[in-house]
C-alpha cells in the first residue's frame, strides 16, 4: 500500500495515524482571544452544601465555550472553604457539578499560605481545623515538614483538655512528641474547628507559652502574644449551606479567641489573615488566573479584566473592589437583599450565577 502513496499522500497518512494515537501533538486554542476572566466563588454561588445551584452547570458550559460568540473563558474558582487538598476539592466539586475542573482553577482559603513554606518548612507548626488529620496532610502537601495538630498535645497531656477522649481512629492519627521539649513556632489556622473548647485552649496555651513550649508561661502569666506567629485562613464571620440561616465561619473562632486573650492577658491578639477578602490572597488569585488561562486558551493576555462573582459582601465584593475588579453580588447565598449592599455595594446585582455570565457576555460581547 506505501508504495501507490506519493509523498504528500504518506505524510498525510503518517500524521493522522501519530495524531489519532498519541499525545506528540497539541493543537493550540481555535477559540477567539478572550481579554477578560471571572474569579467565582464556590459556597453559594455555585453550590449549596452539598448541590449544585440548579442555574451553575448552564454558566459554566457557556464559559467553556458553549456561547454565542464560540470563546472560551478563562475562570478559577476562589472560595474561603479548604480542609483537603486543590487536587480533592476539583474532583469534589467535578462531581457535584458534573463539570470536569482542574486543580489549576481551584484555590481554597490556606492555597496562599504556602508562600509560608520558605520560613516556617523545617520548624514545628500547629495547624487547626479540619477533620481528623486532613490539614496536616495539606501542610505537608505544601512543604511543611514539622506539621502536628491539636489532638497531638491532647494525646501528651490529657489534662490539657481532658473533655476531648480519644478514639481508637484519632491514636492512629497521633504524632507522639513531648510538647514541652519541642517547641512550636507558629500557629496556621487552615479550616473550620471542629471542636472549638479545645482548639481555643490550645491555641491561648501556645501564645501565652514561653519561646513555644506548652506548659512553661511567660514571665508573670501574661504573655507577649506576639510571641508565637499566628495566621488564619479564612476572616469570615458567616457562611452559607444548605441550612436556612448562615452558620459561624472561620472568623467566629478568632473573634472567640481575641477575646478570651484580651481578657486572659490583657494583650490583644495579633495575627495575619489570608483568604478573602485580604489583598495577599487577591494578588495571588489573579497570578492563578493568567497561569490557567494561559493553559485553558493558550494565551498571556496583560492586564487582563477580572470579573468577580460572590454571595457575601463583606468577603468576595469587598476584596473584589479593593482588588479593582468588577464585582458581581448574587442573591443565592449569603446575600438576599432586593438591593445592593449598602456597606460593600458590588458593581451589579443579579439572582444568581447564570444571570452574572450573561450580564458579563453582554457587556463583553455584546450578546
Amino acid at each position: 500500500m506505501l508504495r501507490s502513496l506519493n509523498r504528500i499522500q504518506f505524510n498525510k497518512l503518517l500524521f493522522t495515524k501519530v495524531f489519532n494515537h498519541s499525545n506528540l501533538f497539541r493543537w493550540h486554542s481555535t477559540s477567539p482571544i478572550c481579554n477578560y476572566g471571572l474569579c467565582l466563588d464556590v459556597d453559594g454561588v455555585l453550590i449549596r452544601g452539598s448541590k449544585a445551584i440548579p442555574e451553575t452547570r448552564t454558566a459554566l458550559k457557556l464559559l467553556n465555550g458553549e456561547n454565542k460568540a464560540k470563546k472560551k473563558i478563562p475562570f478559577i474558582l476562589l472560595t474561603n472553604g479548604g480542609g483537603i487538598t486543590e487536587k480533592e476539592k476539583a474532583d469534589e466539586l467535578s462531581k457535584i457539578l458534573d463539570f470536569n475542573l482542574s486543580e489549576d482553577q481551584i484555590i481554597l482559603a490556606h492555597s496562599p499560605m504556602r508562600s509560608l513554606v520558605p520560613t516556617y518548612q523545617n520548624s514545628q507548626i500547629l495547624v487547626l481545623g479540619g477533620a481528623g488529620d486532613n490539614c496536616r496532610k495539606v501542610a505537608e502537601s505544601y512543604g511543611f515538614n514539622r506539621v502536628v495538630i491539636p489532638n497531638d498535645i491532647v494525646a501528651w497531656d490529657q489534662s490539657i483538655w481532658p473533655f476531648t477522649k480519644l478514639s481508637q481512629e484519632d491514636l492512629k492519627l497521633i504524632k507522639k512528641i513531648d510538647f514541652s521539649k519541642e517547641p512550636i513556632k507558629a500557629i496556621m489556622m487552615f479550616h473550620d474547628s471542629r471542636d472549638w473548647g479545645r482548639d481555643l485552649q490550645i491555641t491561648l496555651d501556645v501564645l501565652r507559652s514561653k519561646d513555644g513550649y506548652v506548659g512553661k508561661l511567660e514571665n508573670n502569666d501574661v504573655a507577649n502574644l506576639s510571641n508565637i506567629p499566628l495566621y488564619f485562613s479564612n476572616p469570615d464571620i458567616i457562611w452559607s449551606n444548605d441550612f436556612p440561616v448562615s452558620r459561624y465561619a472561620q472568623g467566629s473562632f478568632r473573634i472567640c479567641l481575641d477575646f478570651l486573650a484580651e481578657v486572659i492577658t490583657g494583650h490583644k491578639l495579633k495575627y495575619k489573615l489570608f483568604g478573602k477578602p485580604e489583598p495577599v490572597t487577591y494578588l495571588y488569585a489573579a497570578e492563578k488566573l493568567r497561569k490557567f488561562a494561559m493553559k485553558f486558551t493558550d494565551e498571556n493576555v496583560p492586564n487582563r479584566r477580572i470579573y468577580a462573582v460572590g454571595d457575601n459582601p463583606a468577603s468576595d465584593i469587598a476584596g473584589a473592589n479593593r482588588a479593582g475588579w468588577t464585582s458581581i453580588l448574587v442573591r443565592t447565598g449569603v446575600f438576599s437583599g432586593k438591593v445592593n449592599d449598602p456597606i460593600n455595594p458590588a458593581n451589579h446585582v443579579v439572582d444568581n450565577i447564570l444571570h452574572a455570565v450573561e450580564w458579563i457576555f453582554s457587556k463583553e460581547e455584546g450578546i
